[in-house]
């Protein structure tokens, strides 16, 4: 399936269609908020994929350029360590907490 097929909406359907999949809503080393559902197929996550996914390769572009110091290398990891969360959101296996070791 293209990616502008997905964001429009047009893609083929094979199968069953996936059913949104509740997961908990909170902040490292706090109690459960709420439960909610992440709706992969909503154009609001199709724009926050497509945004982190585009800000995720400029991020490794940047990271790869030699003229950072220590501290901006880290920062740099940090943030993609992030973005690589937020795009894995949907598979709740594959997603760390911010605090938690790999």
């Amino acid at each position: 399936m293209k990616l502008m097929d997905w964001l429009r909406g047009t893609q083929q359907q094979t199968g069953k269609p996936e059913t949104p999949q509740p997961f908990e809503a909170r902040l490292p080393d706090q109690p459960v908020f709420a439960t909610g559902v992440l709706d992969t197929r909503s154009q609001t996550w199709a724009f926050i994929h497509a945004w982190a996914k585009e800000a995720l390769q400029k991020a490794r572009e940047k990271n790869d350029n030699m003229n950072r110091d220590i501290a901006q290398t880290s920062m740099l990891r940090g943030e993609i360590k992030i973005l690589k969360e937020l795009i894995n959101l949907p598979n709740l296996k594959t997603v760390k907490g911010l605090l938690e070791e790999e």
